[in-house]
């Protein structure tokens, strides 16, 4: 008798998924069980896929690979079920679906023509249930933006000119990157993707989402943790609505480009082209990607001997690399992109990286081809470039000019005055616990940037603040003084 495999019943099921993103799956049971698959030994690699989802059943991977197993194995019945309750978990490729040579059997049961038929319901109850989860991490004053044509949902605790600045930022982001590098995306059906579900929230919701995700030891360093884009639950999350923001951003954009290629790129391009915009100046505008502090640890590394070569990096699986000096090694990716995209060579690489990622992977020979040198040449000319490269001011004692206030991170949007000196008040027309959030419309959104982007200036000189107390936002013009 065959089991009745409702779609109807998934779509509701839907709103009862769980709402907090696994640990990552143990990859090397999990290339255990690909390996298993790829040599034809079906019945090993479902036992294996059955420990990954014995392991973690939150998360969608082993119940889609355990699918793959039964259905390679003519189980088809399994395969529905497996598959699923990877659907209900969160799983939402259908262009993956459709093309993965182990699912052959699987798209031949009529369950699978439901399931294209039943596609666009399923995305939509997903909107619903994801809106409300990310709902759940703002408690009160919560702002809502939409935006159609990205697929985006934003839910900010920010008022309603900081949302909107936001909402903005990710919408120049995206003309941005897609112009840049992902320059197939504007052409991309959407339609059967769900949406991308942002959350700005406060501190107390911040904290709760970050205890959810990385644990309970989290609580003592949440000011360490910026936020982060879940790809399986397709939602991003950030304290604040600078580089973190930005970052992320690029994120869901890079994996929306290597879903539609059915690739997964090498850990220092996917982090290096999300690092590259966190710092820009406006130039018309358009985001420009500029020096920071990251460059600055390359330059460092680079004048004391110890700067591994790009190939190096190219190799560097993304366990290791987020886990063993990880502030270095994304130093080392954003610094890397920024020399591609000022030598504009960053399109042609990524364009030839994509078309040539399974004979490399790690794009290092994408590298050679778009920049036309060999190994020893790209190494010379990037830390030449390297080597000229200006350094960025990265705390008060490297400006030569200053706003003569006390400053410290506020709450996402801006820095915090904590202290007017002197003359300061009637100088800069701030006020105590004022939140200065542009610097001659250039964002400061935390320490980093506001450093950065008032070392660009010198002593005398007039700049205009955009600042808010509480609700209020204002503008006023300051005078700049020389560091003490």
């Amino acid at each position: 008798m065959r089991t009745n495999h409702s779609i109807a019943a998934l779509i509701s099921l839907w709103f009862m998924a769980p709402g907090v993103l696994a640990d990552p799956i143990p990859s090397e049971i999990e290339a255990q069980g690909i390996e298993l698959m790829q040599s034809g030994e079906y019945q090993q690699a479902e036992e294996v896929f059955e420990k990954l989802v014995e392991m973690r059943p939150e998360s969608f991977v082993g119940h889609y690979n355990l699918a793959a197993a039964h259905s390679m194995q003519g189980e088809i019945e399994e395969a529905i079920t497996s598959m699923s309750e990877a659907i209900r978990i969160g799983f939402s490729d259908i262009a993956q679906l459709r093309r993965d040579p182990d699912l052959v059997s699987l798209r031949a049961d009529e369950w699978f023509a439901e399931l294209n038929r039943q596609w666009g319901e399923l995305i939509k109850a997903r909107r619903e249930s994801d809106i409300a989860r990310i709902e759940g991490l703002i408690r009160k004053g919560i702002e809502r933006r939409s935006d159609e044509t990205l697929r985006v949902e934003l839910r900010s605790a920010h008022d309603p000119l900081a949302t909107d600045e936001a909402m903005a930022e990710i919408e120049m982001i995206a003309k941005w990157a897609t112009g840049e590098i992902f320059t197939d995306l504007p052409r991309q059906d959407l339609s059967e993707q769900p949406w991308i579900m942002i959350a700005l929230p406060d501190r107390a919701g911040f904290g709760m989402w970050a205890t959810s995700v990385f644990g309970p030891s989290v609580r003592g360093s949440i000011s360490s943790v910026g936020g982060a884009y879940e790809h399986q639950q397709r939602r991003l999350v950030a304290q604040d609505l600078g580089a973190t923001l930005r970052h992320e951003f690029v994120h869901v954009l890079h994996w929306r480009d290597m879903n539609r290629l059915g690739q997964a790129h090498a850990p220092w391009v996917q982090e290096g082209l999300a690092s590259l915009i966190e710092d820009y100046d406006l130039r018309g505008g358009t985001p420009d990607p500029v020096p920071s502090w990251r460059t600055n640890i390359v330059k460092r590394l680079l004048d004391v001997g110890r700067l591994p070569s790009i190939e190096t990096l190219s190799q560097i699986e993304m366990n290791a690399f987020t886990a063993k000096r990880p502030l270095a090694q994304y130093a080392q990716a954003r610094t890397l992109m920024l020399w591609l995209l000022e030598t504009n060579k960053l399109r042609a690489f990524y364009q030839h990286y994509c078309k040539h990622y399974s004979e490399d992977p790690s794009g290092y020979q994408s590298l050679l081809a778009a920049t036309g040198t060999e190994p020893e040449s790209l190494e010379n000319q990037y830390r030449d470039w390297v080597r000229a490269l200006p350094s960025v001011p990265e705390t008060g004692s490297d400006l030569q000019a200053t706003l003569g206030i006390e400053i410290e991170n506020g709450t996402g949007d801006g820095v915090l005055v904590k202290g007017l000196q002197g003359d300061a008040r009637r100088r800069t027309g701030l006020r105590l616990n004022a939140v200065i959030t542009h610097i001659n419309g250039q964002p400061t959104r935390d320490l980093f940037e506001f450093i950065r982007v008032i070392g660009q200036y010198r002593p005398g000189q007039r700049v205009t603040l955009h600042w808010r107390r509480g609700s209020v936002h204002s503008t006023s013009e300051a005078t700049l003084i020389a560091r003490d």
